[in-house]
């Protein structure tokens, strides 16, 4: 995917009622920032990150248009209830489980705090966006009774009794858009990085 059209897509994101706290011009070019801060990455820290993630990043490129042909699929056929619930677990998994843990707290360990990276990755992992991450970890979520949104349930702190949140379609969608839209930058950078200073062993 281009990053002008991710660009565009991501824009969406800043409309959430809670999000990054990025500048306008950021926002406008939210995609393409991620990708450059990434691409200016010294080799030694690209080494390293590519021993931290464990999984080559073209693997989870590869990964990740699977799944747009999926959804693709999934759209063509969204009058048929089965595929759009395979199609909302498999999206939920995908944006707030699977790339979250695996790809975007290594690199936002290895960004400064002031990148734009950072201040996404840093967002999705608190908050409402960390307790609907447990809920769907473990299992704790179901639609709402009029489809428009899901409830879940998720302890506060460790050891609590596990309470009940609300989320709704529109601010779903976005904040899945904003997990993979950010990590679709982030891979575009760092396998074309990986790219210039050679698949060497770390």
């Amino acid at each position: 995917m281009a990053l002008g059209c991710l660009d565009k897509q991501l824009q969406a994101a800043s409309t959430l009622s809670e999000a990054p706290n990025l500048s306008a011009e950021t926002w406008s070019k939210l995609a393409t920032t991620i990708h450059d801060e990434i691409a200016a990455l010294d080799e030694l820290t690209i080494r390293q990150l590519r021993a931290d993630v464990l999984i080559p990043p073209e693997r989870y490129l590869e990964e990740l248009d699977a799944f747009q042909r999926w959804m693709e699929i999934a759209h063509a056929n969204r009058s048929n209830p089965v595929i759009v619930r395979a199609q909302v677990m498999t999206e939920l998994y995908v944006a707030f489980v699977w790339l979250r843990d695996s790809l975007m707290t290594p690199l936002g360990a290895a960004l400064p705090d002031g990148s734009a990276f950072s201040a996404v990755e840093r967002f999705l992992r608190a908050g409402t966006r960390r307790r609907l991450r447990n809920a769907i970890a473990h299992g704790h979520w179901c639609y709402l009774p009029d489809y428009s949104g899901l409830e879940f349930w998720s302890e506060l702190h460790r050891g609590q009794p596990h309470e009940r949140f609300v989320i709704h379609d529109v601010e779903l969608g976005n904040l899945q858009l904003l997990s993979r839209g950010t990590a679709i930058a982030a891979l575009l950078a760092l396998s074309t990085a990986i790219d210039v200073v050679g698949d060497h062993d770390v």
